[in-house]
């Protein structure tokens, strides 16, 4: 068992290597952390048992932290995968999900678009638990300290559990 994991760690790190010397493709990672206030219930239910409620009912908001792993395929494009821990009003849980991002220049002060699309699995304080379909769109400005590192600042809208967010956040890619 020990062996097997040791050649998997050795074939990664091969490729790692060999696509950051060699390649267009460039590995890099962004950590994020972003505010979501409440906006809209999307779809309304009726309440047909006592204790049914929606997952995220009223005027509150919440907090998501986000690491992402990626590939700068050129100057401008950035995909990768990605996980979030969400904390909101009365929920909380994880959310993996597909980033796709594009810089519009490459000035150290450029515009970026981000896309997101994944899968969040929420638990409410009842212990109830529930997965959606999330997505979410985003646009904001980016700031590059070296060609490896830079910062950014993005508005955006996210619809998750038949609930739409307005989402601030800002993170650091490197």
């Amino acid at each position: 068992m020990k062996i097997k994991v040791l050649k998997i760690s050795f074939l990664l790190l091969f490729t790692l290597v060999a696509c950051n010397s060699y390649g267009q493709v460039k590995y890099s990672a962004k950590a994020e952390f972003s505010h979501l206030y409440y906006g809209s219930q999307l779809i309304r239910y009726d309440k047909v048992e006592p204790y049914t409620v929606d997952f995220l009912t009223g005027k509150g908001g919440g907090n998501e932290i986000n690491l992402v792993n990626g590939l700068i395929l050129n100057r401008f494009l950035f995909v990768g995968i990605g996980l979030s821990y969400l904390k909101l009003n009365n929920a909380n849980g994880v959310a993996p999900s597909l980033d796709v991002e594009l810089l519009a220049d490459q000035k150290k002060l450029s515009p970026l678009f981000n896309f997101k699309l994944g899968q969040s699995f929420l638990k409410n304080e009842l212990g109830r638990k529930k997965s959606s379909t999330f997505g979410e769109f985003d646009f904001g400005l980016n700031y590059h300290f070296i060609p490896e590192l830079s910062t950014y600042v993005k508005v955006g809208i996210q619809i998750t559990q038949n609930t739409s967010f307005l989402s601030i956040r800002g993170g650091v890619r490197f």
